[in-house]
């Protein structure tokens, strides 16, 4: 949510502005037109913080007299030393409004920030879904602190050992769970999608152009009027721009902008329920906005002045990639199945409850 209004404001920034911002609003404008103009975009999406100052922010996040939600020291760590990269590419500009004339690319990845190893990463190609998940590194991330999350760690251990055994028919899914790449089966991602859209109210539908218009003047009004942009000088090599929002005021006036269309935008399958804005702090947000030769570098903000639980400062840094590369299909990657799962998975079971038997 916060980044989707963040992402609209700073689009729309030229708006509703006065002489001073103007400048301010007009270079903000040409950075995300240049944006449009690329072909491929990549974003990194990490806290911008020590595990010491995200531990101290989120350690009260969790919900009261649940155990299993509090947030540990160990959780700290693991978050400071992750990041969340996105990448588009398409075959024409992303800002070419008709998308049936060019073929899109698209990857999300959780990756570490040291060295940029893939903990999991999804990849949407030519109308192909790639899959990658290193399951040894993510447990290998979080220290084992009592004997039931020790007995976990060893639970899974045990299943990556057994699974070296498994037939080389069920190779793929002994792939997936050790970081290699598969391509997941075309019928079972059809029916997944399928069964994604009854959830959701209908089959697949698409806004007309007169709704999705309607959303966009109804975001652009609702975030542009609650807004002030100003420059505040250069950086380590960057122009930065200073825009502020009321968060509570915008978000009332987002509710209300969209009510006349909330019953479409369900039907389209792309409706998420807005947070209360009386949930919402009731204090200014500041987006820190850096460009490098007119083109958009980095975008930070305090998490806190968005979530109430959120419970000490939090920065939060969108980088965007200097020259990002497209988006491809990874090679030799192996067909995934789910009935190759069901089998691996009952294949593994067996052999589990055989070992504890011979054990006996």
């Amino acid at each position: 949510m916060a980044a989707a209004c963040c992402a609209v404001l700073l689009t729309t920034g030229a708006v509703a502005c006065g002489p001073g911002e103007k400048s301010a609003a007009e270079k903000l404008d040409k950075a995300f037109d240049r944006l449009g103009e690329e072909k491929s975009v990549a974003l990194d999406i990490a806290p911008d913080a020590s595990a010491d100052t995200i531990y101290t922010a989120l350690k009260d996040s969790g919900k009261k007299g649940k155990k299993d939600d509090d947030f540990g020291r160990d959780d700290a760590e693991i978050l400071a030393g992750l990041k969340l990269s996105y990448g588009i590419s398409s075959t024409v500009p992303l800002k070419t409004k008709d998308k049936k004339k060019g073929d899109v690319a698209l990857s999300v990845k959780v990756a570490k920030k040291d060295d940029g190893a893939a903990l999991f990463e999804l990849r949407s190609v030519d109308k192909k879904t790639f899959l990658r998940a290193d399951l040894k590194a993510v447990v290998g991330m979080k220290k084992a602190t009592n004997a039931k999350e020790r007995e976990k760690k060893r639970e899974v251990e045990e299943m990556l050992r057994r699974a070296d055994g498994l037939p080389p028919a069920l190779g793929a899914f002994r792939d997936v769970i050790k970081g290699e790449w598969v391509v997941l089966d075309a019928k079972d991602v059809e029916e997944f999608r399928k069964k994604a859209e009854e959830k959701n109210g209908g089959g697949k539908k698409e806004l007309d152009k007169k709704t999705e218009k309607q959303v966009s003047d109804a975001l652009r009004k609702a975030l542009t009027e609650n807004s002030r942009i100003k420059e505040t000088g250069s950086r380590n090599g960057a122009d930065h721009i200073e825009v502020t929002v009321s968060a509570r005021k915008a978000a009332k006036d987002l509710k209300e902008a969209v009510k006349p269309i909330e019953s479409q935008l369900s039907a389209a399958g792309r409706s998420k329920k807005l947070p209360d804005p009386d949930e919402v702090p009731d204090q200014d947000v500041v987006f820190d906005v850096a460009l490098k030769d007119g083109r958009l570098s980095a975008i930070g903000f305090d998490m806190s002045r968005m979530d109430k639980d959120v419970h000490g400062k939090l920065p939060v840094s969108l980088n965007f990639g200097r020259t990002p590369e497209p988006v491809t299909a990874p090679s030799g990657a192996k067909e995934l199945k789910l009935q190759d799962v069901m089998g691996a998975m009952m294949g593994l079971a067996a052999e589990k409850s055989g070992g504890k038997n011979r054990s006996v």
